[in-house]
């Protein structure tokens, strides 16, 4: 298993890094409306389960939309959209310490799921793109963005292995522990203070530097536990099986969804946008 995860994920790393610093921003655009198809796909499926046909439409009509709309979103309207994220993910925080497993969410109660995370996908599609467009070095930034996550991943992964005794949410997921968040939030300290040296922090002083890079990768494991929750409802393992190794794509992004906003955010309130 752990192979096969490996292999699945440096294929993906290699599309994924080509693309941001390589590809033309257009094509950027392209790669995440597959990415917000996909993700969509998975959601409704998650939810209200609607049908093949009625899903694929769903997702291809918010995948069309976010692709046309993905140059309107300017320096205003990204930063209300990206606060507008915050807010969310600081009430879905709320949400989670009061979770408890049901099994019975109601229509509406699946179908307000739905919007919501319809939502926050919108919102940090929509991040990633301005954060690659609006920057000198966007390319660079929008993959350091996505190396907290993955770095936390990380980190979280084999210290919860290997340390792993003290659960973090045990009814919502019952394979994270606290020694794992601190192995995530330990490494990802190594890595903030090694890309700000190599960069210089972008001209973000370095206490900033690390603030920011500090809350995006501890925020991100909200919206992993929050996709968990999604999962645990709908009586699935992973969100999908398009990734072998990892499931679905949602299972992939669901850090990247929390983490994007809170970045894009930190970012205006230093002044670097």
């Amino acid at each position: 298993m752990l192979k096969q995860r490996v292999i699945t994920a440096l294929a993906l790393a290699s599309v994924v890094i080509g693309s941001i610093l390589l590809a033309d921003h257009r094509w950027v655009v392209v790669l995440f409306a597959v990415v917000l198809f996909a993700a969509s796909y998975e959601l409704i499926q998650l939810t209200i389960k609607p049908g093949l046909t009625i899903a694929v439409v769903f997702a291809t009509m918010v995948a069309y939309l976010f692709w046309v709309s993905s140059d309107t979103s300017g320096i205003r309207v990204n930063f209300y959209q990206s606060y507008t994220g915050l807010l969310l993910w600081v009430a879905i925080f709320g949400f989670l310490m009061r979770y408890r497993f049901s099994g019975l969410w109601s229509l509406p109660v699946r179908v307000f799921h739905l919007l919501l995370g319809i939502s926050l996908l919108w919102i940090c599609v929509h991040g990633l793109v301005f954060v690659h467009l609006h920057f000198k070095l966007g390319g660079w930034i929008l993959l350091y963005l996505l190396s907290l996550v993955w770095v936390a991943d990380i980190g979280a992964y084999f210290s919860g292995r290997r340390f792993g005794k003290h659960k973090l949410a045990p009814g919502i997921s019952p394979s994270k522990t606290w020694e794992g968040v601190a192995g995530g939030i330990i490494l990802n300290t190594g890595w903030i203070l090694i890309v700000f040296l190599i960069s210089s922090g972008w001209d973000i002083a370095i206490w900033q530097f690390l603030l920011i890079g500090l809350v995006t990768s501890i925020i991100s494991v909200v919206g992993d536990l929050y996709e968990s929750i999604l999962k645990r409802e709908a009586s699935v393992k992973d969100s999908g099986k398009l990734l072998p190794g990892h499931g679905g794509v949602l299972d992939r992004i669901d850090s990247v969804v929390a983490a994007t906003p809170v970045f894009v955010i930190g970012l205006y309130v230093v002044g670097a946008v």
